[in-house]
């Protein structure tokens, strides 16, 4: 029952996230490519891994990056464990240019007043980063309460003569998330199994 409890919750908490990066607009001069309705599916799900660093790209959850142009750089994150409110979280992230032309790359990650950064909020600069490499960087977060938060990483590219920021959200759930969301799916999957809810026709 706990298992299915925390899977109804998932799906709404997606929801969430996207009603989320809808509202927040952040300007940015890419777009979402294949990846991102690819995160909206897979979520954010937590894996214990011993060796982060060795995990590859494909098997993490793709940042979403709104806006439209061309993808200059990509970006995957995995969360090293489920977030609790009081306690320090890592996000490993892994940045992939996909220019060929890049000169120089570097970011910025932001949290927010119930989720903040405590390491790692600075991307180091990278020179000439060749097409199809992995930039590994570790972000440490501190979680103040229990709900849905967004993280935002910003990654600067100098490609040739153009200058381009694109900006990546991260949903992070702390704790239990949105209660009152988590007891909505309760209620929807009991009327379910009960055979009471809404029928397709």
């Amino acid at each position: 029952m706990k298992t299915s409890t925390r899977i109804s919750r998932a799906g709404s908490t997606v929801a969430v996230a996207l009603l989320l990066l809808g509202l927040e607009g952040c300007g940015s001069s890419s777009s979402a490519s294949g990846d991102a309705a690819h995160s909206g599916a897979k979520k954010a799900t937590f894996h214990r891994v011993t060796d982060p660093s060795s995990r590859p790209p494909e098997d993490m959850v793709a940042a979403v990056s709104p806006g439209k142009g061309g993808p200059p750089v990509g970006l995957r994150f995995e969360v090293r464990s489920s977030p609790e409110a009081g306690q320090p979280v890592d996000i490993d992230l892994a940045i992939l240019p996909n220019a060929a032309a890049i000169e120089h790359l570097e970011g910025k990650i932001q949290g927010g007043e119930n989720l903040s950064v405590v390491e790692g909020g600075d991307i180091p600069a990278v020179e000439k980063p060749a097409q199809g490499t992995v930039i590994r960087h570790v972000v440490r977060l501190l979680p103040k309460q229990d709900g849905i938060f967004i993280v935002t990483a910003a990654i600067n590219v100098d490609l040739g003569n153009d200058s381009i920021t694109r900006t990546f959200t991260i949903p992070v759930i702390v704790g239990d998330g949105l209660p009152e969301l988590t007891a909505k799916s309760e209620v929807a999957d009991a009327a379910s199994a009960a055979g009471t809810g809404p029928k397709s026709h």
